[in-house]
């Protein structure tokens, strides 16, 4: 009987090391490295999920229709300080508008400006807004509870909110304190943030909230309406702070378990003897060698991936799992930390109102000149301060991150809003080597520096993590049962591992395809219809979970398979059955977000159903066959490798 404190060589306790961590929070982490995996295209599963949207044409940027972008800011939001408009890019072919209404407190009477004449049919699109914006809001908002929590919980997602940096031009999140410590949040509730006297400095492209308040065909200036939807933020918040729970939580599971995996990660180089040989090697149609060859492939080929991405994830984390050096170096104060955290782009000179009407100057000859300043890297925003002021002035600022070290703040050019005369620029912050070192694995960890080609180098990466932990499962699952091959039923124990194999494998990859088809078949102006995208996802997953403990091991493997590869095979067909832009349409039209969602669903859907053929196929081995053993059926060359492995 083996015990936990005998003697061991150092490659021994390693390998008993590299299977317990692994196997301990296995299903977790496939379901973390899965979501973690979609996150990376987030922005074009959103955009999918919104077919209404899909009629977007894409345009160069001196063809988008600012006059009728600008009418529209001028009706909906006369007495603004700020408008943003959001230029479309690689990842988002939309036209996006928001504004930034200026304090009570600086409101005069008789101050406003004048609505255009023209107000046909502006009170149906009102009412039609407000419909929508509540429709969305309930998506979003917690239910208030009898006893006050509701009230409690809006305050603390609005400190979050405020604490939290704007999205950028392509739509991501910057912040490298996105996960906060439960003590942040409670400082930040105790001294909430105090309105400015003044406009807020536009930060990363986005507005006085999070997410525009219109969406437009660049082209035509048509104001789309997109359905609310979960969309792939509920993939990327379950990434790292699951659901159905309190985020603190949450996030402390995910914690754990990238400990856990980092943990495997080190003791599994250690483990492996001949790791640079392992990488060149695959023997095909070998039997156990060539399982064992595919395991090793997918965890040595993306080892730095999963390395960089594991480590970074803990580093995210950090101040949440080990306060104690901000703690001690900041007296507690989280809120100064995060400050000390970030190289701030220098505060510009904010403009006063003249009380002079006058007209904005020409915008698409600005966004010319600023991408002949940039090199021809495209302008992702476009801030207007004090719009229809002869003092206003316009501020264009560079889509995407362009330096890792430095990825919150993006290069930026400041015109007079009336002349289109170039004003002075604060210079992009050096960032000290603290601040440079946290931004750089925040943005490898997150993708948000990544072009195509790199994005989808990092997919294919997560892709082959999910399978290398996959494998894991399942290797450790087949090895022991070639030990209880002879006994009338598998122990409990083997079982239950088998269960939590099927559903957190195959079961994840139905719940998946379910949460997309639940988005086309649910009526778009149901009630809270987000929430049910999601529970659509749950409810699927608990179903998987039921199925593969009602049925027998290959057949639980064999249904779930086909039945997410069929799901998934058949998104294209749903979109375009549901009034999505189908995928020659796609192509065509040049929206390469759209046709790579539908092809990614095509070869995932493809890859399951060839999984759910070759275990259907399988036929173990005579010797193990006569043991009536009814648990090796799936997965006998498994044994067989895990064998040779241990």
């Amino acid at each position: 009987m083996t015990t936990f404190d005998q003697a061991r060589p150092l490659r021994q306790s390693m390998s008993w090391l590299h299977t317990w961590s692994g196997l301990t929070l296995g299903w977790l982490l496939f379901a973390v490295y899965v979501t973690g995996t979609l996150s990376y295209f987030r922005n074009e599963i959103t955009f999918w999920m919104q077919p209404e949207l899909h009629r977007a044409q894409v345009v160069a940027p001196e063809r988008i229709a600012y006059d009728r972008a600008l009418a529209l800011l001028a009706r909906e939001a006369p007495d603004a300080q700020q408008w943003t408009i959001t230029l479309p890019g690689a990842r988002n072919p939309t036209l996006g508008l928001s504004w930034q209404s200026p304090p009570a407190e600086n409101r005069q009477p008789g101050a406003a400006r004048e609505r255009p004449a023209n107000r046909e049919g502006a009170r149906g699109e009102e009412g039609a807004r407000e419909n929508r914006g509540r429709d969305r809001g309930a998506a979003t908002r917690e239910r208030p509870g009898a006893d006050g929590e509701g009230a409690r919980r809006e305050n603390r997602e609005r400190v979050q909110a405020a604490t939290r940096e704007r999205p950028s031009a392509d739509g991501e999140e910057s912040a490298i304190d996105d996960v906060e410590p439960l003590e942040a949040t409670r400082q930040a509730e105790a001294n909430p943030p105090q309105r400015q006297a003044g406009p807020q400095r536009q930060q990363q492209g986005g507005g006085g909230h999070r997410g525009p308040r219109l969406v437009l065909d660049p082209a035509s200036g048509e104001t789309l309406e997109g359905r609310a939807t979960a969309g792939g933020n509920f993939l990327y918040r379950f990434h790292f702070e699951l659901y159905g729970m309190d985020r603190i939580w949450g996030r402390w599971i995910v914690g754990i378990a990238t400990m856990f995996m980092f943990v495997a990660l080190v003791s599994g180089v250690i483990v492996h003897r001949r790791i640079f040989k392992d990488f060149f090697t695959f023997r095909p149609g070998k039997g156990k060698r060539s399982w064992l060859d595919g395991h090793n492939a997918s965890s040595v080929l993306s080892l730095p991936f999963h390395l960089i991405i594991t480590f970074s994830g803990l580093v995210l984390f950090g101040h949440m799992m080990m306060p104690t050096a901000f703690q001690s170096a900041y007296q507690g104060n989280f809120l100064a930390y995060r400050e000390a955290m970030r190289a701030r782009m220098p505060q510009s000179e904010t403009p006063r109102p003249s009380g002079e009407r006058a007209p904005l100057t020409d915008l698409a000859a600005l966004v010319a000149a600023a991408q002949q300043t940039w090199g021809g890297k495209p302008v992702g925003s476009i801030a207007i301060t004090l719009p229809g002021d002869r003092n206003a002035v316009v501020e264009l600022r560079q889509m995407g991150f362009p330096s890792l070290t430095n990825g919150r703040n993006v290069p930026a050019l400041r015109f007079n809003g009336v002349t289109g005369e170039r004003l002075a620029t604060p210079a992009l912050p050096e960032p000290g080597a603290v601040q440079a070192i946290g931004s750089a694995l925040n943005l490898l960890h997150r993708g948000f520096f990544a072009t195509p080609v790199p994005r989808w180098l990092l997919f294919l990466s997560g892709v082959g993590g999910s399978l290398m932990i996959a494998s894991g499962l399942l290797v450790w699952s087949v090895a022991r049962a070639r030990k209880t091959s002879g006994a009338a039923r598998a122990p409990w124990g083997h079982r239950l591992v088998e269960v939590l194999n099927i559903a957190s494998i195959a079961g994840l990859m139905v719940a998946i395809a379910v949460h997309f088809w639940a988005n086309r078949l649910i009526p778009a102006d149901w009630p809270a219809r987000a929430d049910w995208e999601i529970r659509a996802f749950f409810i699927a997953w608990a179903v998987t979970f039921v199925h593969a403990i009602a049925r027998r091991p290959k057949a639980a493997w064999v249904e779930q398979l086909a039945c997410a590869g069929g799901l998934s095979a058949l998104l294209p067909l749903i979109n375009a059955a549901t009034g999505g832009l189908a995928l020659p349409g796609s192509i065509g039209r040049g929206l390469g977000l759209l046709a790579g969602f539908d092809l990614c669903a095509l070869a995932i859907g493809a890859g399951l159903l060839f999984a759910a053929y070759k275990v259907r196929r399988h036929a173990p081995p005579a010797r193990f066959a006569a043991s009536g053993d009814p648990a090796t059926e799936p997965g006998a060359p498994l044994r067989e490798a895990a064998e040779e492995a241990a």
